[in-house]
């Protein structure tokens, strides 16, 4: 039996569910965890790109609920190209090149694996110098609220994180030869 969720689209609407307060909790430590910003006060001229909570409802193979994730995604389309931003591409397989591997390996009888990298977006150091957001809501510190976060790392939602994560695992394959 497949359980429908309407996931929610704003804040306040989530923080009603223990389960996904628990989610956005669990993000902003991997977040913090992972060194990806630090609280600091906007300098004179800095700008601040809004952030948005994005829910999401996982379902189990007989479609109950699994879990609820949450993710903290900064607002790119605020970015702007040159100033907040200059290298965006990142390679992506298409369906076609996917389907036609599995042929290969199938005829072969070749093992396939894949694998998801928890938080990948967090992982890259930022290459442009200064990129200020937002304290999300339900996490402004309190006596703090006028500060803001400088991003030391990739976020999702940032439209050179692709790119980011892309150079870090190109470097990785190419120092361990599988290029």
């Amino acid at each position: 039996m497949y359980t429908a969720i309407a996931d929610p689209i704003h804040y306040e609407k989530a923080t009603k569910s223990e389960k996904r307060r628990r989610a956005m909790d669990a993000k902003i430590e991997a977040i913090e965890d992972n060194d990806t910003w630090e609280l600091v006060d906007l300098p004179i001229g800095g700008k601040i790109v809004g952030v948005k909570w994005i829910y999401e409802t996982k379902l189990n193979e007989k479609g109950e609920v699994d879990k609820f994730k949450a993710r903290l995604v900064v607002k790119g389309h605020a970015q702007r190209y040159g100033i907040d931003y200059t290298e965006v591409f990142a390679p992506m397989a298409c369906m076609e090149t996917i389907r036609l591997v599995i042929a290969f390996a199938t005829q072969r009888g070749w093992s396939i694996h894949q694998l998801d990298e928890k938080s990948a977006f967090l992982q890259r150091e930022l290459i442009e110098d200064v990129f200020f957001i937002e304290q999300p809501c339900g996490y402004i510190q309190k006596g703090k609220d006028h500060k803001v976060y400088k991003l030391k790392k990739a976020l999702y939602g940032l439209k050179q994180a692709p790119c980011a994560w892309y150079t870090l695992i190109e470097a990785y394959f190419i120092k361990e030869e599988f290029s």
